[in-house]
């Protein structure tokens, strides 16, 4: 059955990949970055990169921004615990990219994802002979995997995500995808109500190990230490929901004049549509990329990798793609400015985030809000009543205890695989 699904997989995947291209080329034109270590992508890389990169590297791949994240903790702890081991991360998006590279040493090589063609994915596998093959949260690549059972390479899927939408498409295909998923030798879940569903999926019981989120695991307390400044900060925003932003800005300034505003959208190149969007409400906002510091005026963050930095100073977080009017819906991460001490708010729309966005928000460590007036509404008390907002940190803290060393259970189940040991359900 394995073979026939990859065969369907391979059959399918070049005219996908071209239906696809003409959006992915207009990408890197608005995105840019996308050109960087382009041939990578085709699974070619310099002479100097492939002796660096060399054999038996553990292989961990994260598509894009929040996975990076979540690689880059494990491996972080990982390397502390084995220090001989090295390190190749691979992600898809040049955002991730500019974050690993910054992260780049002697055991640690970021490369840009090959694509997942027979033909260059196992000549790369035998090249690069990976110690072991690790995939973040949701991406797998089958000719990948089926490469590494061929040399006797582990595979396994770390801080599995199984969002509504991707749970209803494997259900639909659960023929197709369950063979996939079983070729793996071990998938860590985040949360105990996911081990249902992805038996339900077909996935074999003994594949599965409960070991808490990744990304919500922190050594540390909040940090609540913050700025004399009053600091409204709207992370990852997408189109549509800097307006409502910017109007509650307007609105809170009337009673709290020295409060900044921040925005991050989850996309830079979006930069002068937003300008243009505030400009239409009065407001003139100056570019991060241009060497702009935080004033009277909104500062717009439109660089990479300074987010994280900014929540230790905001007050109050917006957290985006969750608002009814943005045009993208399903969240991005709440926990990172709360780890920070930062209260937050999020909009209805959630689904890649539950089941913890609706904990959060039952344990008052987190509000929903649909729009500029509620923002508002809820806003303003928090700013007034430091706390309120203290208040808040703390809950989370709480609701984010069942995952503090999660890193370390991925690292210990990882380290057993590698080493041979046969994985006990857990």
């Amino acid at each position: 059955m394995r073979r026939i699904t990859l065969f369907l997989y391979n059959l399918l995947f070049l005219p996908i990949l071209l239906i696809l291209l003409p959006g992915y080329l207009l990408r890197i034109r608005k995105r840019g970055g996308y050109g960087n270590k382009a041939l990578q992508r085709f699974g070619i890389f310099d002479q100097e990169t492939a002796l660096r990169i060399g054999q038996n590297r553990i292989w961990i791949h994260a598509v894009s921004v929040g996975e990076v994240g979540v690689a880059l903790k494990f491996a972080t702890e990982f390397h502390a615990r084995n220090p001989q081991s090295r390190f190749l991360i691979s992600t898809t998006t040049s955002t991730g990219l500019a974050i690993l590279e910054r992260s780049a040493s002697q055991w640690l090589e970021p490369i840009a994802n090959p694509i997942d063609l027979p033909v260059i994915t196992s000549r790369l596998i035998r090249r690069l002979h990976p110690s072991a093959l690790l995939m973040v949260e949701a991406d797998l690549w089958p000719n990948r995997i089926a490469a590494c059972k061929e040399l006797g390479i582990p595979t396994a899927l770390l801080n599995a995500r199984l969002s509504p939408r991707s749970e209803k498409r494997f259900r639909r295909a659960r023929a197709f995808t369950a063979p996939f998923f079983n070729q793996l030798d071990l998938i860590t879940l985040t949360d105990p109500s996911d081990e249902i569903r992805w038996i339900s999926l077909g996935v074999q019981q003994e594949l599965l190990h409960l070991t808490g989120n990744i990304k919500h695991d922190s050594k540390n307390g909040p940090n609540i230490s913050r700025n004399n400044d009053l600091i409204f900060l709207a992370a990852s925003t997408h189109e549509g929901e800097e307006n409502e932003v910017a109007a509650a800005w307007l609105t809170l300034k009337k009673e709290f004049p020295n409060l900044r505003l921040v925005i991050t959208p989850r996309h830079v190149e979006r930069r002068e549509e937003i300008r243009r969007t505030l400009k239409i409400l009065g407001i003139h906002c100056h570019l991060r990329s241009e060497g702009a510091a935080l004033s009277e005026e909104p500062l717009l963050l439109d660089t990479t990798g300074e987010l994280s930095a900014w929540y230790s100073k905001a007050t109050i977080v917006f957290v985006g793609k969750s608002l009814p009017c943005s045009v993208n819906r399903g969240g991005q991460n709440m926990i990172e400015p709360l780890q920070a001490g930062a209260p937050v708010l999020i909009g209805p729309h959630t689904a890649n985030f539950e089941p913890l966005a609706s904990q959060l928000c039952e344990a008052g460590a987190a509000i929903r809000t649909k729009n500029c007036d509620e923002i508002v509404t809820v806003t303003c008390p928090l700013l007034a009543h430091e706390t309120q907002r203290a208040s808040m940190v703390a809950s989370a803290w709480q609701v984010l205890q069942p995952h503090q060393g999660a890193t370390v259970r991925n690292c210990a189940l990882v380290e057993g695989l590698m080493n041979g040991s046969r994985l006990h359900h857990s």
